[in-house]
């Protein structure tokens, strides 16, 4: 063979090659970018979309214009369904919620949204109480809105993982949606141990367990000044482009509300509650609401076992049916009845709800406080 014709073969098999490798991953598509593709055994369950939702999840935004958007952490990723009735009425739904995003990186996915998506016409933002300042996200929308097919189709990573999903077809489950709801440890036991875990994570305070008690009373909190501009911003723009956004403050297992209690710092979150809403009611605009979910009702007080949780699977991730309640009251689909629409003249009769509910319920369950004993790490 001359070196004419091996240099002319050679090349003809490295192109087969390639071709061969992009048409794998454009089939497989492992990073769940092209999502035309479902073939059960082989690609229908995407075990590395996980971690790479980071950059794949703004595109898909952006090329499918959905009409309702969910943005926030994975509180928000696993708690609401795109699914529901109240997000699907108005058009295609999804979330864009990431697992463990920081203010910083919430702000910029819904302002990358605003400038995009050209369907949006209804947002659920979950937030903490907390700091919410404004973020300079030109670069991140930037980066974002420029998809690397290169990434998708021709690196080392894109067929690496194609081979792996293809293999872990029948040992993984499904870790989202395709509406990119996130399951996490949904339906795994050992529910104990991870409200355990985080207890001996983050202690409230240096309270002794054996203290514990009913009648524990807050302490006159000292309020603290949020830094809410950011939000304000992305409340401003949502106002301005006619988009109806719900505020949700995400609720919590009443455990971690009885650590407040007995540390004497519930009273903070009131304070800082009131700051969202008296921003909000400065728009002077109907658009927006805040919703509180947080309490000693039944749904809150779920009992914790080493089985599953139905309602929660730590004491901050809760499940989507927990979610399914809340988004039904906060568009009218059932009366409020686990949550309240929040605005600066309802918080105190809030607070005072809830602290009657909890004197209430720790009266006929002290089982409560003896379980919180155990859950929390020795002193």
């Amino acid at each position: 063979m001359t070196t004419k014709k091996y240099l002319f073969v050679f090349a003809i098999a490295l192109l087969t090659m390639s071709g061969l490798t992009v048409a794998f991953n454009r089939v497989v598509d492992p990073f769940w970018y092209f999502r035309d593709v479902s073939i059960e055994g082989l690609n229908a369950i995407k075990p590395k979309f996980r971690n790479y939702e980071r950059y794949v999840k703004p595109l898909i935004v952006q090329r499918e214009q959905p009409h309702a958007l969910i943005f926030g952490s994975s509180y928000a990723e696993i708690g609401f369904d795109p699914l529901h009735p109240a997000l699907t009425t108005v058009g295609k739904s999804y979330s864009f919620a990431l697992a463990g995003a920081p203010w910083e990186m919430v702000a910029c996915d819904v302002k990358f949204a605003f400038l995009k998506d050209a369907n949006l016409h209804q947002i659920v933002l979950g937030i903490h109480l907390e700091d919410m300042p404004k973020i300079n996200c030109n670069a991140s929308i930037e980066k974002m809105g420029t998809p690397d097919l290169r990434a998708f189709l021709f690196s080392y990573d894109a067929f690496e993982a194609s081979i792996n999903t293809v293999l872990e077809q029948h040992k993984q489950k499904p870790s989202h949606t395709l509406e990119g709801l996130y399951f996490y440890t949904r339906g795994t036991p050992a529910t104990e141990s991870r409200f355990r875990e985080y207890f001996a994570q983050h202690p409230s305070c240096k309270f002794e367990s054996a203290a514990l008690h009913p009648l524990a009373a807050d302490r006159q909190a000292k309020d603290k000044e949020l830094d809410l501009s950011g939000l304000q911003e992305l409340v401003s723009e949502a106002i301005k482009r006619g988009i109806p956004l719900k505020l949700v403050i995400y609720p919590r297992h009443a455990l971690l509300l009885e650590q407040e209690y007995q540390c004497g710092t519930r009273q903070a979150r009131w304070n800082e509650l009131n700051q969202v809403a008296d921003l909000v009611k400065s728009t002077g605009s109907g658009l927006v609401e805040v919703w509180d979910f947080e309490g000693y009702h039944a749904i809150g007080t779920e009992p914790i076992s080493e089985q599953s949780g139905y309602y929660w699977q730590d004491p901050r991730h809760f499940n989507f049916e927990m979610g399914n309640i809340m988004l039904d009251e906060m568009f009218g689909l059932n009366p409020a009845q686990l949550g309240m629409k929040i605005n600066t003249e309802n918080i105190d009769a809030r607070a005072d709800i809830e602290r009657r509910h909890r004197l209430q319920y720790l009266t006929v369950h002290p089982e409560f406080l003896t379980h919180l004993t155990k859950l929390l790490p020795n002193r």
